[in-house]
């Protein structure tokens, strides 16, 4: 491909037999026909080094002045992809252009194509992120084309709501119960149990001005349980004709439970192991 492809037209356009929304068309312009004239000014500012400035923005985010020359290029993209890569009308319809999901498909190719390229230069970007990405685009056109009708039906088919009171694609909102769950709020606070018994606790909904618009039921937090120590074990972590390292383990027991070493030359007598004697011990 030569020239600037924001700006070129390509020779051939017989695969189309549409024209693109835009301004109306001038005395004598067929559908199928070229592109219209592009202002000088524009052409150079497309003519520029590096893509539009319209590039890249989300597509239903493209300023209104912009939106032509975007839909131009586009169309202009959209022509060299299926040329490049021998795409059928049962990959993008000719109306491609009258359906949102695939010219947001379509949109999102041209940018990851321009942007693996962009750089000029050698590289894996084109290989390991444009092909293998179009392998699948490729599919996910092959279904909004089969599930659109239009190259079933011979031309472009507008989509028909199911329901008949809305337009399709369009959900019939209960609009109540939509501002009834989107206004829900919701917050969290933690409350220490009580340290016997049970104690209650509720939550109000109040407006600024203080009035009670609700409340909940009360929710009762008993005091707080004490697990029962389930075992205390000890095993070897170490040996030296010197020292041993051991270490414990106590499964349950209340929160503030320390260990105390102690030692006994017989078993029976115990006593507490001097902590300076081991100033490297620590609990866990």
């Amino acid at each position: 491909m030569t020239g600037n492809p924001w700006v070129d037209d390509e020779d051939d356009d017989t695969w189309l037999n549409h024209q693109i929304p835009g301004p109306e068309q001038t005395d004598g312009e067929a559908a199928g026909s070229p592109l219209p004239y592009l202002d000088p000014e524009v052409e150079a500012a497309l003519a520029a080094e590096g893509p539009p400035e319209w590039l890249g923005t989300r597509w239903r985010d493209i300023e209104p002045p912009q939106q032509w020359d975007s839909w131009n290029a586009l169309r202009r993209w959209v022509d060299w992809f299926i040329r490049e890569y021998r795409l059928t009308t049962s990959d993008v319809p000719a109306c491609w252009y009258r359906h949102p999901d695939v010219t947001a498909e379509l949109y999102a190719a041209m940018c990851m194509e321009y942007k693996v390229f962009e750089e000029q230069a050698p590289g894996l970007a084109p290989m390991m992120m444009w092909h293998p990405n179009l392998a699948q685009m490729r599919m996910r056109l092959k279904e909004m084309t089969h599930e659109a009708g239009c190259v079933q039906a011979g031309g472009h088919k507008e989509p028909v709501a199911y329901s008949g009171t809305v337009g399709a694609y369009e959900l019939d909102y209960d609009e109540d119960d939509w501002i009834t769950a989107a206004s829900t709020i919701r917050t969290e606070k933690v409350i220490d149990r009580p340290g016997q018994g049970v104690k209650y606790v509720r939550a109000l909904a109040v407006d600024t001005d203080g009035v009670e618009h609700g409340a909940s039921d009360p929710l009762g937090l008993r005091a707080r349980s004490v697990a029962e120590v389930g075992s205390v074990r000890l095993a070897y972590t170490s040996a030296t004709p010197g020292q041993a390292g051991v270490a414990v383990n106590i499964i349950g027991g209340p929160e503030d439970l320390t260990v105390v070493w102690e030692e006994s030359p017989d078993g029976t007598t115990w006593a507490d192991i001097d902590p300076d004697q081991n100033p490297e011990d620590t609990d866990h």
